[in-house]
C-alpha cells in the first residue's frame, strides 16, 4: 500500500511539473491575433496546426492562392497564422494564413514608415489624381504632386518611393516617389522676364467661365474672377473682352505646371486694411442695399466692403430691394474674417409728440400720446369752471 501510494504521489508530481511549464499550458487566443504553429497533418483541402491551444488548428485550402502553395506545404512546417474564430461550434480554431501575411505586411509597413526606408511599388493604373500601385500585395496610391515620373508614361517597372501616410483600419496606403528620390523630384529653373511681384501690361486673349487669360512678355497668365476687383463681380463680360489691353500683378508661378496667376485687385490697396477704424460699433450712417438674399439684404459701406443686414435684424413686414437707401448701424466688424453685420435703424425717429394748449389765456405744452386722457379733463375742468362763471352772473343780476 505504501509503495503504491509512493508512485502514485511521484507520477502526480511529475505531472505537475509538466503542467507547470509554459509548452504544456493551453493559450488563450483571441479573434484577429498573429500566432505562429507548426503543421501536424495534411488533408486534401485542410491543414491541421499545432499552435499550443486547447485543440488544434485549421486552414482551408480555399485560403491559398493556388494548390501549387498548398501543395508545398509540409508536415512539420512552421507558419504564421491568423486567428478567425478563437473556438468554432466544432470546437476547432480556424486559422487563416492569407489574412496573416497582410498583418504581417502592414506591421512592416508601419516599421518602414518609422524608419523613413525607401520600399519599391509596382505601377497599376493612372488617374486624375495620380497613381495606383501595388506594395506586396497591399493596394496605394502615389499622388501626383508626390511623383517624378510622367504618370501617363509609367512602365511596369518597379518605382521607389517612401511611405507617407499609412492605416489598416481604412485601408489606405499614400506613398511619395520625391521623397525618396529628393534629387530627381528638383524641377528645372523656368527663364521668365518677370518675377512674382511685378506689375505688367498685357491683353486679354481668352474669356473663361471663371476668368480670363492675360498674354503677358510671350506667356499667358490666368485672372480668376476672385482677383478681378476688390467689389463683387456679377458679370467678366461686362468689364472686359478679348483684346483689351490691362495691368496686372504677378502674384504666383509654378514651376511644376509653369501655370502663372495675375491680380489686378493687388494693384489697389485692400479696402480692408484701413476700414476697421472708420466703422466702431454703433456707428449710425446712410447707405444703399446693393442685393438681396433668402437671409437678409447686403449694403456697401464703400466699394470692396460690404455689410449684412440678417432677415433676424429686419422687422416683420418690412420688405427691402436693391436700390433702396437705408440707416444702418454697425454691430460688428471685422476685418480678418472680412466680416461685417448690420443693424437696421427706424426710418424716422419715434420722439414725443407736443401740442399747445391755451389755458385762461396761457399756453402750455402737453405730451400728445402721454396726455391725452389728460387734455379730455383740462376740457372738462376748463367747461365746468365757465359754467360756473356764468351761473354766478346771472345770480347777481337776480338779486338787483
Amino acid at each position: 500500500m505504501a509503495k503504491s501510494s509512493n508512485i502514485e504521489s511521484t507520477t502526480k508530481s511529475k505531472m505537475s511539473e509538466l503542467l507547470e511549464k509554459e509548452e504544456y499550458s493551453p493559450k488563450t487566443l483571441s479573434r484577429s491575433q498573429i500566432v505562429e504553429g507548426k503543421v501536424v497533418a495534411i488533408s486534401k483541402d485542410q491543414l491541421f496546426i499545432d499552435i499550443g491551444a486547447k485543440s488544434e488548428g485549421v486552414i482551408s485550402a480555399k485560403d491559398f492562392e493556388g494548390e501549387q502553395k498548398f501543395g508545398d506545404i509540409k508536415v512539420g512546417d512552421k507558419i504564421m497564422t491568423y486567428v478567425m474564430i478563437p473556438e468554432s461550434e466544432g470546437g476547432q480554431v480556424i486559422l487563416s494564413m492569407k489574412k496573416a501575411g497582410s498583418e504581417r505586411r502592414w506591421q512592416e509597413i508601419s516599421k518602414k514608415m518609422e524608419a523613413d526606408e525607401t520600399v519599391e511599388v509596382k505601377p497599376l493604373e493612372s488617374n486624375r489624381g495620380g497613381l495606383m500601385v501595388d506594395y506586396e500585395g497591399i493596394r496605394g496610391f502615389i499622388p501626383s504632386s508626390h511623383l517624378v515620373t510622367n504618370v501617363n508614361k509609367t512602365s511596369n517597372e518597379p518605382i521607389k518611393v517612401k511611405i507617407l501616410e499609412e492605416d489598416k483600419r481604412l485601408n489606405r496606403l499614400i506613398f511619395s516617389q520625391k521623397e525618396a528620390s529628393p534629387d530627381a523630384g528638383k524641377l528645372p529653373k523656368i527663364d521668365l522676364p518677370f518675377s512674382v511681384g511685378d506689375d505688367l501690361e498685357g491683353e486679354v486673349s481668352k474669356m473663361l467661365p471663371f476668368g480670363f487669360l492675360v498674354r503677358i512678355s510671350g506667356s499667358e497668365g490666368l485672372v480668376h474672377i476672385s482677383e478681378i476687383s476688390w467689389e463683387r463681380v456679377e458679370s467678366i463680360e461686362k468689364l472686359y473682352k478679348i483684346g483689351d489691353k490691362v495691368k496686372v500683378k504677378v502674384i504666383e508661378i509654378d514651376p511644376a505646371s509653369t501655370k502663372i496667376n495675375l491680380s489686378i485687385k493687388q494693384l489697389s490697396e485692400d479696402p480692408w486694411k484701413k476700414a476697421e477704424n472708420k466703422y466702431p460699433i454703433g456707428k449710425k450712417f446712410k447707405a444703399k442695399i446693393v442685393r438681396t438674399s433668402s437671409y437678409g439684404a447686403f449694403v456697401q459701406l464703400e466699394p470692396g466692403i460690404e455689410g449684412l443686414i440678417h432677415s433676424s435684424k429686419i422687422p416683420y413686414g418690412t420688405k427691402l430691394a436693391s436700390g433702396d437707401e437705408v440707416n444702418v448701424s454697425i454691430d460688428l466688424f471685422s476685418s480678418e474674417q472680412r466680416r461685417v453685420a448690420l443693424r437696421l435703424e427706424n426710418e424716422v425717429e419715434e420722439k414725443p409728440s407736443s401740442r399747445s394748449v391755451r389755458l385762461n389765456g396761457s399756453a402750455l405744452s402737453s405730451p400728445l400720446k402721454s396726455q391725452v386722457k389728460g387734455k379730455s379733463k383740462e376740457k372738462k375742468t376748463t367747461s365746468s369752471k365757465s359754467t360756473k362763471a356764468a351761473v354766478k352772473k346771472v345770480t347777481k343780476k337776480l338779486k338787483k
